[in-house]
Order: C-alpha cells, then structure tokens, then sequence
C-alpha cells in the first residue's frame, strides 16, 4: 500500500473513476462471449458516475464493452484504448478510431483469417475480431499451453511482414497494432481530455499495468491518483506489488466499489471535495 490515500483522491473534482472489466467488473469464463457483469455493478456505476467521470476501459471492442455494462453516460474505451465513444450503448454511430490507427485495419483482418483458417483443427480456438487487430483465447484447448505456442509460432513472421505486434494476456494472444497506444497512454488522453485532477483505475491484467505505470509517473508530476489491483490465481506479481491497493478477486473489487460510493456521498454530503 502506497502512502496516498483513497479519500485523498476521492476529493478531487473533477474526479475520474476509470475500470477495466473481464476479471474487474466481470468473473473470468471459459468464453468472452459467457461473461457477465458482476451482480449490483451496474446499478454501482449508475450512482458513482452522479458523483464522478465514469469510464470502461477494455481490451474488448468498445461496442462490446458496451453491450456488457449496459450503462448509459459513461466513456466506453476499447481496444485498449484504439476506440472512444461517449454515446454507448444507445448508439454506436459515434465510436472513434484513433486517426493513426486506420492503416492497420486491414492487417490486422489478415493475421485473425490466418489463425481461423490454419488453426481449425484445434478445438477450443476462438478468434476475437476488434475494429484494429483482435484477440484469439486459447483457454478451452485440451492443451492450453501447446496451442499457445502454436498460435504464437504461426503468427510470428507473419505479423513482422505485416507492421503488427504480438502481445498476449491471460490465456489469450492479442494482434495489436504497433502503436505506442496502450492502457496506460488512453488514461492520459482520458484525463486530459475530462481535465480531471484525480482518477482511480481499478485492473487485474498484464494490460492493465500500463494504466497503473502511467498513474505512477502522474503522481510525480503532482496529480493525484491512486489504483487497485484485483488478485486471482494466475495474477502477475508485478501488477499487485505495483498497485496501491490489492483487492481478492471480482467480488473483492465489487465491494470496493459500493464502499467508494459511500465515501463519495459521505464527501458530497459534507462538501469536503475539492474543486
């Protein structure tokens, strides 16, 4: 635990609450398309975007993140950051590709038809089209570990001589775009963006630990910021010793949320928020 407090940066306006979900918000399951949000999160977001900047930030698409939460007035940022919508999930006729990212589109089709089609034969594959590049999860093959580096030997010289990156996650392998776009650069372009003087990030993935570096580096500059880690079995260990506070698991984070709800109202209530 980190000498900052939580309610240190939960007095700051504006205030951004910013969250990862699968694993966060949401129980890690065999498929991407079986998860849920946790039980009594949505109504959790609802009450805490009345108090703050409210933003999802996924490695899913940010339509799909959309579809999960289901929570109007939020930000949806996706693709790890490569995608911005303020007006899901009512209407996806606003989703944002960051400018740069247009010329990898279609490589990033290219590698995902490759997978499909040279890795067929292996039940449990499932390839994960985003707007940029995509995600293939390998957690339901009999051997997670050989389809893994079969998915990663099939992929490597093909995605050199397509200008891609190779990058992976729990149980998953991402086609990324060779951007210096990331978790942790979105958060700075949500803050900036919001002009937020303080901001909790909350994640329990490899991806997420960009967002928590860049938190790092902001409070050296003097911003205020503070981030939460969710532990499960196969957490990276860097993740929990570089986060400020270590919570068990998606019902571990749930409950932080309803007791940041509760400062946040005890704040308001006793108008000690700074603006």
């Amino acid at each position: 635990m980190s000498k900052i407090q939580l309610q240190d940066v939960l007095a700051q306006r504006p205030l951004g609450l910013v969250f990862d979900i699968d694993g966060t918000l949401s129980e890690i399951v065999p498929t991407p398309s079986e998860a849920r949000l946790y039980q009594g999160v949505a109504e959790l977001l609802t009450e805490l975007a009345g108090y703050a900047e409210v933003a999802i930030m996924t490695g899913r698409a940010a339509e799909d993140g959309a579809r999960m939460v289901q929570v109007s007035g939020l930000t949806y940022i996706g693709t790890h950051g490569l995608e911005w919508s303020e007006d899901l999930p009512t209407s996806s006729a606003q989703i944002q590709l960051v400018p740069e990212a247009l010329n990898y589109v279609e490589p990033g089709k290219r590698l995902l038809a490759l997978v499909a089609r040279e890795m067929a034969h292996e039940t449990g594959i499932i390839v994960q089209a985003k707007s940029v590049g995509g995600s293939i999860h390998y957690r339901q093959c009999a051997n997670p570990d050989g389809a893994r580096e079969q998915i990663l030997a099939l992929l490597e010289e093909p995605a050199r001589q397509e200008g891609m990156v190779i990058g992976e996650g729990k149980r998953v392998v991402e086609v990324l775009a060779p951007l210096k776009i990331n978790k942790g650069e979105a958060l700075k372009r949500y803050i900036g963006h919001k002009q937020l003087r303080g901001v909790v990030f909350a994640g329990d993935d490899r991806t997420d630990l960009n967002a928590i570096y860049t938190v790092r580096e902001l409070r050296q500059e003097g911003f205020t910021g503070y981030t939460i880690a969710v532990r499960h079995t196969d957490a990276l260990p860097e993740l929990l010793t570089s986060a400020d506070e270590v919570v068990d698991e998606v019902p571990g984070m749930v409950e932080r949320l309803r007791q940041i709800r509760d400062m946040l109202a005890t704040l308001q209530q006793s108008g000690r928020h700074k603006e």
